[in-house]
């Protein structure tokens, strides 16, 4: 399936899908949180994809691509870790609210995890923001403005959390990945980097 027009209705309806999957899974905490994350990240890539065609072909991935993922993932954990010891020193909250964090992630066994992290929410995630919402608002209102879009709309979309410290992290990796995307138009690169990234901020090398 190649890659098509996405037209706005799309992307707004998608943006708003987005936004109560979130509320959703952030403030009524109905089910298991990996789960209820998981099957809301698999509708939005799915959706993506229906929509917007498959944002990347076999050529992809190739041995510069896994290593810039790599890389970009080691890079923006240190990002992470030199923030979170910024964060702690400025606000009294901070610590808090990442535990809180890790709170919600606690809900499932370390493998189980894993798993979800690496093969289902990191590249259907990476598929909807960067793949589909991402590209769309570059393809209608240019690089510079394209890409503070779609960092923002990431960022926004965190808000229904409630907690100023996971919103701040969307915004810090929002702009990171798009970023990325836009140096690479190559969304595998992505992908590994959201994978591994977050296998390593929630199960590997946790921040708290």
């Amino acid at each position: 399936m190649k890659k098509t027009l996405i037209k706005d209705h799309q992307a707004f309806f998608s943006i708003f899908l987005a936004s109560l999957l979130w509320f959703l899974i952030f403030r009524y905490k109905v089910v298991n949180f990996w789960f209820s994350l998981s099957m809301a990240a698999t509708l939005l890539g799915l959706l993506a994809i229906f929509w917007g065609g498959l944002p990347f072909t076999k050529k992809d991935f190739n041995f510069r691509s896994m290593l810039r993922g790599a890389g970009s993932a080691v890079i923006l954990y240190g990002i992470f870790w030199l923030g979170k010891i910024l964060a702690q020193t400025m606000f009294d909250f901070a610590l808090p609210q990442i535990a809180s964090i890790y709170a919600l992630g606690s809900q499932g066994e370390a493998l189980a995890v894993f798993l979800v992290l690496f093969f289902i929410t990191s590249p259907c995630e990476e598929i909807f923001w960067r793949g589909f919402i991402g590209r769309w608002a570059i393809k209608k209102y240019g690089n510079l403005k394209g890409f503070l879009l779609g960092s923002t709309i990431y960022t926004v979309v965190h808000i229904v959390s409630g907690n100023f410290m996971l919103i701040m992290a969307a915004l810090v990796a929002g702009l990171f990945w798009s970023y990325l995307y836009q140096q690479e138009r190559n969304l595998v690169p992505l992908i590994i980097s959201h994978a591994l990234w977050t296998v390593a901020i929630f199960v590997l090398f946790p921040m708290i």
